[in-house]
């Protein structure tokens, strides 16, 4: 497993805050947030590894935006260096098809509770 270095982690916020719109992939409630703010979910946080392995800036956002949300983020000049290599990652049958809107939707569906 490639580990995550939080202290290289890129800031969304201040990117944010700067006027930037940064780029999410990757959604999960931050109700469950583990240890440094990452996911319940060994391969998401996998991922982020391999992507700041790859030298892509990518980082956690607590955003304001939407209440109890997480995201994985980055500066919108990178959108396509995420992309290309998630795909490559498909391709090699690490990660499955659709893997990050799939395993948000799961970490979110966690939240469900029946009446």
């Amino acid at each position: 497993m490639n580990p995550v270095n939080i202290h290289t982690l890129f800031n969304a916020d201040k990117y944010h805050r700067d006027g930037n719109s940064p780029w999410t992939f990757f959604a999960y409630p931050t109700s469950l947030a583990g240890e440094h703010g990452l996911p319940p979910d060994d391969e998401a946080v996998w991922l982020l590894g391999e992507l700041q392995e790859r030298g892509i800036p990518v980082g956690i956002w607590v955003s304001e935006i939407v209440e109890n949300t997480t995201f994985y983020a980055c500066p919108r000049e990178d959108i396509q260096r995420v992309r290309d290599a998630v795909d490559e990652r498909v391709k090699d049958g690490t990660l499955e098809i659709d893997f990050c809107a799939r395993r948000s939707e799961c970490l979110f569906s966690l939240l469900s509770t029946d009446t």
